[in-house]
């Protein structure tokens, strides 16, 4: 196992029936066992009488809460096979045609890409794009990793901060992790992996080229 792979990330890659049996497990232990098991204090068999029983939905559920990720996760990695030429001929490419690539589908979905302005000038920033008044941050020099986690993640949303930019898109052809994705969710960032390069690149080319801000 590797050692940077935290619980909520083995639960989901373990077998959905694996989680379902460790969940039941859990609250058969705190429905039904822990309430009656006694100890010497008084006050440590109140917290287990009346924690037990509480906990125990909360923890089950908890637990099963990484089966729609698994679920999610196995439908990706077979659209990921489906799309695996596509998806190859994309990691082919070197990293300036890459970012060169993805900031003309950004264009031609609605935004406009910043040039020679100070956020530019940043060796950290690959690409800076403009929709209305808002700046977004491009990050396109993960394109070759098979996965990316709550590191990069975190190191992009430090940068948008960093640049007072309103948002942030992290790009891979590979796929991104339970924990990345759950820390992402809410938050003003977009993470992109081989499948929806793909179809933001099909979508791209089905729509004209709107005018580059120099």
């Amino acid at each position: 196992m590797k050692k940077d792979l935290n619980v909520i990330d083995f639960l989901a890659q373990i077998p959905w029936w694996v989680s379902v049996t460790i969940s039941a497990s859990f609250y058969v232990l705190l429905k039904f066992i822990v309430p009656y098991f006694e100890t010497q204090s008084t006050l440590v068999n109140e917290v287990h009488i009346s924690l037990g029983p509480l906990l125990a939905p909360v923890v089950a559920l908890a637990l099963l809460s990484p089966i729609t990720f698994s679920l999610l996760k196995s439908n990706r990695k077979k659209k990921l096979h489906d799309l695996k030429d596509e998806i190859q001929s994309i990691q082919e490419l070197s990293w300036l045609q890459f970012k060169e690539l993805v900031a003309e589908a950004y264009t031609r979905t609605g935004y406009i890409r910043m040039e020679n302005s100070t956020f530019t000038a940043d060796p950290s920033v690959d690409l800076v794009m403009r929709k209305s008044a808002n700046l977004y941050l491009v990050q396109c020099r993960y394109w070759l990793n098979r996965k990316l986690g709550l590191r990069e993640v975190k190191n992009q949303l430090s940068l948008m901060h960093k640049k007072q930019a309103s948002g942030a898109f992290l790009l891979t052809t590979g796929i991104f992790t339970y924990e990345a994705r759950y820390y992402a969710a809410g938050r003003p960032i977009t993470l992109l992996d081989g499948i929806d390069l793909v179809e933001l690149l099909d979508k791209a080319h089905s729509n004209p080229p709107t005018i580059i801000l120099n």
